[in-house]
């Protein structure tokens, strides 16, 4: 459908044009999550937010343009909120655990995101971005330079960086599909508590580590 013509007039607010926007995004994130990317119309969504289906198209053209703004708006909240952490200049240890909280608190508060992420993968997989533990190009930089404040407090042992964020990474966000796929009600604090001591801590005494080393030739 083509955009409607603006009449002219008055400049269009950008204040109210960023709200409407953020409306748009909203009401479409758990509108996706819930009904699915094919099953969802532009229709539907205007009718939700009680407004003119020109209006949706005025800032989405398409509901894919639509789909994958609310996928990168939803990243990008993520990545804001766990980049606050890791560039701070507190205790490295506590960054890392409130990394890992924020994480899973985040899906737990926006259910919704897991969904789109989801479907993202299944419906353009040419768009899919890994998440924010996975490296990413863009990344590198700031996840080098975290990694290396925790091996200089001697809280990672050596190896490589990427290593140790895409494991991270792959692990959390298992987490997120399970607890979302499965449905069951989780107090994403105490999730994060049995990631650090399980995965972090790791279950080997300290006996079975240095067989598991010698074994490995480390």
């Amino acid at each position: 459908m083509p955009t409607t013509a603006r009449s002219p007039g008055r400049p269009e607010d950008p204040e109210l044009k960023a709200r409407r926007e953020e409306e748009i995004l909203a009401a479409a994130a758990k509108l996706f999550a819930e009904r699915g990317y094919a099953d969802t119309q532009m229709q539907t969504l205007a009718d939700h937010l009680g407004v003119g289906n020109g209006t949706i198209y005025r800032y989405f053209p398409t509901k894919e343009v639509l789909f994958l703004a609310t996928v990168e708006r939803g990243l990008a909240e993520l990545t804001a909120e766990m980049d606050a952490i890791i560039a701070g200049d507190g205790d490295p240890l506590d960054q890392m655990r409130d990394a890992v909280r924020a994480y899973l608190r985040f899906f737990h508060r926006r259910p919704e995101m897991a969904e789109l992420f989801i479907q993202e993968r299944a419906a353009f997989r040419q768009h899919h971005r890994p998440l924010y533990f996975v490296t990413k190009a863009e990344d590198d930089c700031k996840h080098a330079e975290f990694f290396a404040k925790l091996h200089k407090a001697g809280i990672i042992r050596d190896l490589p960086p990427e290593r140790f964020f895409n494991v991270v990474g792959d692990l959390l966000y298992g987490i997120v599909l399970t607890n979302l796929l499965s449905g069951r009600g989780v107090d994403p604090d105490a999730q994060a508590d049995d990631v650090l001591d399980v995965i972090f801590l790791g279950v080997f005494s300290d006996a079975a580590r240095k067989k598991h080393n010698r074994k490995r030739g480390t």
